[in-house]
């Protein structure tokens, strides 16, 4: 009698403390802030009469949202799978017209960044709460900008996050303060989710939807990324079913405990950072990423990037690394430092101290680094590659000859290598896809005799996708080695000439610098436009030693979408050039079309002679 006394007491308290902890609006103290913040938690019916942890959703609201999340499906999930939502909110400041301080150079108005905020209201919610602290218990999405950011913190924290939603998310924005902020492209950012479990979802109309389906062609280029992608009939708003079906998405990505990777990148627009054990500190003061690609136990290339990808490195930086603890502890390590603009090795001795982390320090030019002792496994990794020993563009239509500039950062001999090149890249065939080479000795360098034959008859892309060939390569050998590795390779597409081209050379004051007689000298900076029907600053491509730097002017308004997106070069010709050496560019420009927001790309093939008017080529 007493125990069914018991259990209805049981029940009655469970019915009269439902309405109060299935769904409660606090708040908290933020340092980042300097104020409270408020939050929207969500927790399953049974929290206060068990003693069990649960795993974590962070929510993250689109724009002119807040924390205040209100969907049916989010109380009746959260009681039937156990798990716990946490609604955020993304404004730095209650006045704000846009949360998260992203955007265009004219949103960003605070010192104060999200990235920092967020990592206080996880630490907050863990110790509140009885969560599930480790990263298999923890996920986040978000929907439109919040889907941008949601990737955004994935990306910057992938060891935090076991699962990441971007619904319907603003493709690429810009992040960081009003003195430096730098441009962030989802779609050539995947690389630093490779861990995470990705969902990205699309509409069939509606803004975003065009520029969405560049970010998703930009996630089918990496090759393991754990990534699924869904696309809903209608516009911009949460489509019905769409946030439960990423909730579920959630559920099923906390049964599988993600694991540290063997092997990862990352790419970090802030001067200092911690991704999987790893600190680096540096002096980075502009806009810019410090760049870390293929980190394993055996090492890393390391660079910074003006922009992403493939921008140039950044003068004047300093850069401390500091490993995880994955070395034998107190223990003598070679360390290998392999310049690629110069070919330059060094090899020195360094310890370990007692936790097993090893620190060094590179200035910002892209080099790889080898970490070893004598005898441990080789380790391959491309350096670079040439085209019928020229050049670095794959010829359109006709047989490439394609050498590959490898380098053994490992602490043994590579012997009997068997290379094998693949890529999804549709029109692109591999003739020759397999190579094998004797040997590489240890902290050397060398050109593989042999070549990969590879025709590429793909054609450009037409909108804002990623256009280079994106390869993949496997190398395997004796003694177990198993090494793989991945580069891009550009195609100099059989396009139409772009005759009737402008060169702003500083006659503008704007764009280009130089003595503003609109012909490209040595010593200028220049923009080019193709101006055969209205004036279009152009993006270059190029592989031409006498230029020797070059900015990207971005234009990314999102409050006025049809005049945003669009990339352009300013090129620095360097001071030897000759006059009148001629230079050849893969161009193209973008247009817009309104309200949709779509962006059209036409290529074209741009010849300048230095020293020359245009028109006289």
């Amino acid at each position: 009698m007493i125990r069914k006394r018991t259990l209805i007491n049981l029940f009655v308290l469970f019915i009269y403390i439902a309405p109060c902890f299935g769904q409660e609006d606090q708040i908290f103290f933020s340092n980042t802030f300097g104020k409270e913040r408020p939050y929207r938690v969500f927790l399953p019916l049974e929290y206060h009469i068990t003693e069990k942890k649960y795993p974590v959703v962070y929510y993250l609201h689109g724009n002119k949202g807040d924390h205040k999340l209100e969907a049916e499906c989010v109380n009746r999930l959260v009681n039937m799978y156990s798990f716990i939502v946490v609604a955020s909110n993304g404004y730095s400041d209650d006045s704000d017209i846009r949360p998260y301080n992203v955007g265009n150079h004219s949103n960003m108005n605070y010192p104060m960044q999200f990235k920092d905020y967020f990592i206080e209201l996880i630490r907050f919610i863990d110790t509140t709460y009885r969560t599930q602290s480790e990263r298999s218990g923890r996920a986040i999405a978000g929907h439109s900008m919040g889907g941008f950011m949601a990737f955004f913190l994935a990306g910057k924290y992938p060891d935090l996050f076991n699962a990441a939603v971007n619904m319907k998310g603003s493709p690429e924005f810009f992040i960081g303060t009003s003195h430096k902020h730098t441009f962030y492209p989802v779609r050539y950012l995947f690389k630093n989710m490779n861990e995470v479990k990705n969902l990205f979802t699309n509409s069939t109309n509606g803004e975003l939807v065009f520029l969405n389906n560049e970010v998703h062609s930009g996630a089918l280029r990496e090759m393991g990324l754990n990534y699924l992608y869904r696309q809903y009939e209608g516009g911009h708003d949460l489509a019905d079913g769409e946030l439960e079906h990423a909730l579920k998405f959630i559920i099923e990505s906390f049964k599988e405990h993600g694991s540290k990777p063997d092997r990862w990148h990352h790419a970090d627009l802030y001067p200092d950072f911690d991704v999987w054990g790893y600190e680096v500190q540096s002096n980075l003061s502009i806009p810019g990423y410090i760049e870390m690609r293929g980190v394993t136990l055996g090492g890393m290339g390391i660079t910074t990037r003006q922009w992403q990808p493939y921008g140039r490195t950044i003068p004047d930086i300093e850069m401390n690394v500091k490993t995880a603890p994955v070395y034998q502890p107190n223990t003598v390590y070679r360390l290998l430092d392999y310049m690629n603009n110069t070919g330059k090795t060094t090899v020195t001795d360094v310890h370990s101290d007692n936790k097993g982390r090893i620190q060094f320090q590179v200035d910002g030019e892209s080099r790889q680094i080898g970490i070893f002792r004598n005898g441990d496994p080789a380790e391959i990794v491309y350096l670079g590659h040439k085209v019928n020993d020229q050049g670095t563009f794959l010829e359109h239509n006709r047989e490439s000859c394609v050498k590959l500039h490898l380098l053994n950062r490992g602490g043994s001999t590579g012997k009997n290598l068997f290379l094998r090149l693949s890529t999804t890249t549709e029109g692109v065939d591999i003739l020759t896809p397999e190579i094998i080479i004797k040997e590489i000795s240890s902290s050397k360098d060398t050109w593989i005799p042999s070549d990969f034959k590879i025709i590429a008859s793909n054609m450009p892309t037409t909108d804002g996708s990623p256009f280079m060939v994106r390869f993949n390569l496997t190398i395997s050998g004796d003694d177990g080695l198993s090494c793989k590795d991945e580069f891009d390779v550009p195609v100099f597409y059989n396009v139409p000439e772009f005759t009737n081209i402008g060169i702003d050379d500083g006659d503008t004051e704007i764009f280009g610098s130089g003595n503003g007689n609109n012909i490209a000298d040595p010593g200028e900076y220049i923009s080019i436009y193709e101006i055969s029907n209205g004036s279009k600053r152009t993006r270059l491509y190029y592989d031409d030693p006498y230029i020797d730097d070059e900015r990207i002017i971005y234009e990314m308004q999102p409050d006025k979408w049809g005049d945003g997106y669009t990339l352009s070069s300013v090129i620095h010709i360097s001071d030897d050039c000759p006059v009148g050496h001629q230079i050849k560019f893969l161009a193209c420009y973008e247009v817009k079309e309104w309200k949709n927001i779509k962006r059209n790309v036409t290529w074209g093939i741009i010849t300048i002679t230095v020293g020359s008017n245009s028109s006289d080529n």
